[in-house]
């Protein structure tokens, strides 16, 4: 199979305004790539027209295979039970929607939410709304998983969980995996590359080479460049 993206050349204009501008990318099967950038650089720009969602671009942008995105709100539907979310928008022909069930309950345990199928969304935590994201993301057995800051709006201690759980699922299904991030840390945990985006381009590349799991001592160096990329400074810092 083809590697699950490549980009040339990618331009996207708003306007008289370029967010990306002759972007080239490309994803292997399988890597995990975290993509960093000032607000407003044009990371969920990119995450959408790999999506699938915008395509009034020039250049060209080819994904291969099933694409799945979790997005930093879950997006789930109040008046659906919780395993009705996790198989939404499942394209099924009859005899296979009466497995829907079946489906849903084993990618809520992937996401230890087994015993919550028959739950409302509205009586989960945050945390609880993004594993059943991951898992309506994970049931399609996507080829490429989009990560839209799906950890943005979570406490500190929530969002370290999720982390492991993220790695964990990687591990076991393999996709390829394009996390937008604001957080450096999270991708320096989590990512085989760094990309920092800037002025509608990759502008820089950081390659970590370190097996997991990781600590942050471990990429000292390498996250000093990654903000300096970013324009942030050690005096910013103290």
């Amino acid at each position: 199979m083809a590697r699950p993206v490549t980009v040339s050349g990618l331009t996207k204009r708003f306007g008289d305004r370029t967010v990306l501008n002759g972007l080239e990318l490309t994803i292997e099967r399988g890597e995990f790539v975290a993509l960093l950038g000032r607000s407003g650089s044009g990371k969920s720009t990119l995450l959408r027209v790999l999506a699938g969602l915008d395509d009034d671009i020039e250049g060209t942008a080819e994904v291969e295979g099933t694409v799945s995105v979790a997005f930093q709100q879950p997006r789930l539907l109040p008046w659906r039970r919780v395993w009705r979310n996790v198989v939404l928008g499942l394209r099924r022909d009859g005899a296979s929607r009466a497995n829907d069930r079946a489906l849903a309950e084993r990618a809520l345990g992937e996401v230890r939410l087994a015993d919550h199928a028959d739950d409302w969304p509205l009586t989960l935590s945050g945390g609880e709304a993004q594993r059943v994201s991951l898992a309506r993301a994970l049931v399609r057995e996507p080829d490429l998983l989009l990560l839209d800051e799906p950890f943005g709006a979570l406490d500190a201690l929530t969002r370290i969980a999720m982390h492991g759980l993220v790695e964990d699922l990687w591990r076991r299904h393999e996709p390829a995996v394009l996390l937008v991030t604001h957080d450096v840390d999270e991708a320096l945990l989590l990512a085989d590359r760094i990309l920092v985006l800037g002025e509608g381009r990759i502008v820089s590349e950081h390659v970590l080479g370190l097996p997991r799991p990781r600590a942050l001592t471990d990429h000292v160096e390498v996250r000093a460049r990654v903000l300096e990329d970013l324009g942030v400074t050690e005096s910013a810092l103290a």
